[in-house]
C-alpha cells in the first residue's frame, strides 16, 4: 500500500512539473497574442509582433519588432514599426490584476503620416481611438479579450530615435526627428494594455506633430494637431498629461536648436569682424 501511494505521490509530482513546464513554453505565445490583440483592438488595424522573450525569474520582456499597419486605403508600408522592446516587470505582477513595469524602453520607431484628398491615416485611427474612449463603453469595436484587457502600471516610457515620414499629396515627404520621447507615470491609475496603447501613441504624435511645426504644410499640421488633442481628450486627463509631456520635450528641442543655430550664427559673425578688423588695419597701415 505504502508503494502505491509512494508511486500516486510521484506521479502527481511529475504530472504537475509537466504541467508547469507546459505552461512556461506557452507564456510567450500567449503574452504575444496579447500584445496584438491590444493593438488592433486599440488602434483598429492589425498589429504584429515578430517574437516575444518573457523571463519571470530575471524580470524582463522582450518584444522584437511591433508592427502597427496602415488603415485601409493607404500606401505606406506601415503606420508604426519599432525595433526591440525592452520592458522591466516586476516578477511578482504577473499573476496579478496589474501588470506592473518599472520601464518600457525603444530604440528606433518609424512613423508614416500619409495626407490624401480629404483624408490621412492619422485622422482614421485617431477617430478609432475616439469611438474607444476612456475604456470603450458605447465605442462601435469589439470588446477585448480577457488577456488583453488585464490592466498596466508603467513607471517610466523612453522611445528613442523617432524618425516620422509625412507623405504629402504633393513633392517630397517632409522628415521629422524627435531624438527622445520621455513619458513617466503612464498608467498610474492601473489602466487596460488598449489604454496604455492609445495614450502612448497619442503622446508619440503630439510629440512628433509639435517638433514638425513649421516643416508640415499649416493645414496639415493643424488637422492632424486637433485630432490628436480630440482622441487624447476622449481617452482621459492621463493621455492629456502624457501628450502635454511629449510636447513639452519636442518644444525645448526646437527652442534649444535655434539656441543652438544663434550662437552659432553669433560666433560666426564675431569671426568675421574679427577677420575685417584684421584686414582693415592691415590696409591703414602703421600709424
Amino acid at each position: 500500500m505504502r508503494k502505491l501511494i509512494s508511486r500516486i505521490v510521484v506521479g502527481i509530482v511529475v504530472l504537475l512539473i509537466l504541467i508547469i513546464l507546459g505552461a512556461w513554453a506557452m507564456i510567450d505565445g500567449v503574452v504575444k497574442k496579447g500584445i496584438e490583440v491590444s493593438g488592433r483592438y486599440a488602434l483598429g488595424v492589425p498589429t504584429q509582433v515578430d517574437s516575444v522573450d518573457l523571463s519571470l525569474l530575471g524580470g524582463t520582456l522582450k518584444i522584437d519588432t511591433l508592427d502597427i499597419s496602415n488603415p485601409e486605403g493607404f500606401t505606406s508600408q506601415h503606420l508604426m514599426k519599432s525595433g526591440v522592446f525592452d520592458l522591466g516587470v516586476r516578477s511578482a505582477s504577473i499573476l496579478g490584476d496589474t501588470v506592473e513595469l518599472t520601464h518600457f524602453a525603444i530604440n528606433g520607431l518609424d512613423v508614416n503620416i500619409e495626407q490624401q484628398v480629404g483624408k490621412n491615416n492619422i485622422s482614421v485611427v485617431m477617430d478609432h481611438v475616439k469611438q474607444l474612449g476612456g475604456g470603450g463603453d458605447g465605442g462601435k469595436a469589439k470588446p477585448e479579450s480577457k488577456e488583453a484587457g488585464r490592466k498596466v502600471r508603467v513607471d517610466t516610457v523612453t522611445i528613442k530615435n523617432v524618425t516620422a515620414h509625412v507623405r504629402l499629396l504633393a513633392g517630397p515627404a517632409v522628415t521629422i526627428d524627435v531624438p527622445t520621447i520621455e513619458l513617466h507615470n503612464v498608467g498610474s491609475d492601473g489602466a487596460p494594455a488598449s489604454q496604455i496603447v492609445n495614450r502612448i501613441t497619442t503622446a508619440v504624435l503630439a510629440g512628433i506633430i509639435e517638433k514638425g511645426k513649421g516643416a508640415i504644410p499649416a493645414d496639415l499640421a493643424g488637422t492632424l494637431s486637433a485630432d490628436v488633442s480630440s482622441a487624447a481628450g476622449a481617452l482621459g486627463g492621463e493621455a492629456t498629461k502624457l501628450a502635454g509631456q511629449a510636447k513639452d520635450q519636442s518644444v525645448k528641442l526646437v527652442q534649444g536648436a535655434a539656441s543652438q543655430a544663434a550662437e552659432t550664427a553669433g560666433k560666426a559673425a564675431d569671426e568675421v569682424k574679427k577677420g575685417l578688423g584684421g584686414l582693415l588695419n592691415k590696409a591703414q597701415g602703421p600709424k
